[in-house]
């Protein structure tokens, strides 16, 4: 989130980096589906993963695929490829249609280059998230990585089954508060799908670095005053679970090339 590969996840892998789209759109729909693939790196064996995925997205490039995905590492040695999908029903094409890559790379080639990633970690997952463009307040801030916005606070809100829709309700009064102070900075609200726990809201709020996140963080708060305290000590009231994690774009592990 030390067993090597196994086959079935090198074809995951493999076919999620061929399909994965670009994160930046002039025109953010109200809603996007995600599909997440995530893996948990042992400390002592992070330079070799990222010696390996560098390797990895090069392989792609030298052979001309055409395709993109992103990476976030966490503060916990937690890599996650990050691939913009359609929808439940289009979720099939991914896994039916890499022949023409294998082609363009070579069955060898690729099988040395997966062998290179054996013993880097111990568990992996693959889980959906739903992007809520209409809950997020400026969601396109932070995604134009000539900003070097790469830095990414993350907080995780597990809510009590059945106050699902009252924290709904609370995430609309919490960017309805955004909007009438006019915060210049923006959030997304990415809510959890298949493979995620029941009733799991993200939020990610992007900044420089964590130095910078803080002091905006406290501009933000002197700005937004008691009510987002009270609407904060709501949302806490039917949540059982709370994480934060710090995180960073990884533009040097993802795959970026061009039409």
């Amino acid at each position: 989130m030390k067993l090597k590969f196994s086959s079935p996840f090198l074809l995951l892998f493999f076919v999620l980096a061929f399909f994965a789209q670009s994160f930046a759109q002039k025109e953010l729909p109200k809603s996007q589906l995600f599909l997440m693939h995530e893996d948990d790196v042992l400390p002592y064996m992070s330079d070799k993963y990222e010696a390996a995925l560098k390797d990895f997205v090069k392989m792609f490039s030298d052979a001309k695929v055409e395709r993109t995905y992103n990476v976030i590492q966490t503060d916990i040695f937690k890599y996650t490829a990050v691939i913009p999908v359609t929808d439940f029903d289009g979720l099939a094409k991914y896994f039916g249609m890499s022949s023409e890559v294998m082609d363009k790379i070579g069955n060898d080639k690729f099988d040395a280059q997966m062998k290179k990633f054996d013993g880097c970690y111990d568990t992996h997952r693959n889980y959906l998230m739903t992007l809520r463009n209409d809950l997020s307040y400026k969601p396109e801030y932070g995604l134009n990585p000539d900003d070097g916005l790469n830095y990414r606070h993350l907080d995780y809100f597990y809510v009590v089954p059945g106050k699902e829709d009252e924290m709904m309700e609370l995430i609309k009064q919490y960017k309805q508060l955004y909007e009438s102070k006019k915060i210049e900075e923006g959030y997304r609200v990415y809510v959890g799908s298949v493979g995620t726990a029941n009733g799991m809201y993200l939020f990610v709020q992007p900044a420089k670095s964590r130095v910078d996140f803080a002091t905006l963080s406290d501009k933000q708060d002197e700005i937004l005053g008691k009510d987002a305290q009270s609407l904060w000590e709501k949302a806490m009231a039917i949540t059982q679970k709370f994480e934060h994690h710090d995180g960073n774009m990884r533009p040097d592990l993802s795959l970026r090339t061009k039409k």
